[in-house]
């Protein structure tokens, strides 16, 4: 008893046990000032955005706090060396995409607390991400399929500007369809494809993070409320929102120069010597050398120095002694 008290004692074990203490507590205080302050919230949601920097403060929770740095992080990540690095790439694609599909579905379906809601996330991520590394086309296709639900979100973007359609099978057919092609494509077409797709989603998840951090997902909200059908009347986007948009196709082609020109850019291959191939017995590139080519070759082998045939006798010389004693 007294030897395992000692181990429970140990500095990492404390550590460890303070670390999940904090974690807990942290969490449970940040969702009791989130319930308490639910009333004035909700009133105060009522004034009008009026497009100033004064509008743009407010406190970053615990939560989406972690869940947008980390998506800065591995965007950042897979915006350099996404093809380079590739088990790793995949990783981050499977982990990321399924935590925040996770997050947003433990967050608008469920009532339970916070810390529950991170372990659960956590957890779902951290397998999603080991099934695409073990299975490369299941990597592929996860990476494809994020690539093309980034891409059927920015056009729809601009379709619903245009023209108002009536129906959300529309955009629900484009966001499958998009993403079904990229993931078929990325399969077929590996290197460039993952280069490609890394560069996409990269970008779409450093947008995401700085969207939180600097306007509180304002810019991401509009765009999923304009994408399926919902009243913006009076939630129009500023013109920082229009900014941080706009950085999402300069980060994607800051990320395929870098890739195609140097991380992800292939090793020169070394030069074969077909002259050796073609005459040495046995090798499929054999042919028989002409009259021209054999007068070359023979030409070749008189100025070469002269190397020991394989028919010499190479058995050792008997001692002279005994020679004379025979």
């Amino acid at each position: 008893m007294i030897e395992r008290s000692r181990r429970f004692c140990n500095p990492p074990m404390r550590v460890f046990v303070f670390a999940i203490y904090w974690i807990s507590s942290t969490a449970a205080m940040d969702v009791n000032t989130i319930n308490s302050t639910t009333k004035p919230s909700n009133e105060s949601s009522d004034k009008p955005f009026s497009c100033e920097w004064k509008d743009l403060e407010f406190p970053i929770t615990y939560g989406p706090g972690i869940a947008c740095g980390l998506c800065i992080l591995i965007g950042g990540f897979e915006l350099i060396l996404g093809a380079k690095y590739q088990r790793i790439s995949l990783f981050a694609t499977g982990f990321s995409s399924a935590a925040l599909l996770t997050y947003v579905v433990c967050l608008v379906r469920s009532s339970l607390l916070l810390q529950y809601i991170l372990l659960i996330t956590a957890a779902v991520g951290i397998f999603a991400g080991i099934l695409c590394t073990t299975v490369i086309f299941c990597g592929l296709f996860s990476s494809g399929i994020a690539a093309g639900f980034c891409l059927a979100m920015a056009f729809l973007l601009g379709f619903s500007s245009l023209y108002q359609y009536a129906t959300i099978s529309i955009p629900v057919g484009v966001v499958i369809g998009v993403s079904v092609v990229m993931a078929g494509a990325g399969v077929w077409w590996k290197r460039v494809l993952l280069i490609i797709s890394s560069s996409i989603y990269g970008g779409a998840l450093m947008m995401g993070g700085v969207d939180y951090f600097i306007e509180e997902l304002r810019l991401l909200d509009y765009v999923w409320q304009k994408v399926f059908i919902k009243d913006v009347k009076g939630d129009e986007p500023c013109f920082f929102s229009w900014i941080i948009l706009g950085v999402w196709p300069l980060l994607v082609l800051i990320g395929l120069l870098v890739q195609f020109l140097k991380t992800a850019k292939k090793p020169p291959k070394p030069k074969k010597d077909f002259r050796n191939k073609r005459y040495t017995m046995g090798s499929p590139f054999y042919s028989a050398p002409d009259d021209i080519e054999m007068t070359e070759l023979l030409g070749e082998q008189v100025q070469a120095p002269p190397t020991p045939s394989l028919n010499m006798d190479h058995t050792p010389q008997r001692a002279p002694m005994l020679m004379g004693e025979e």
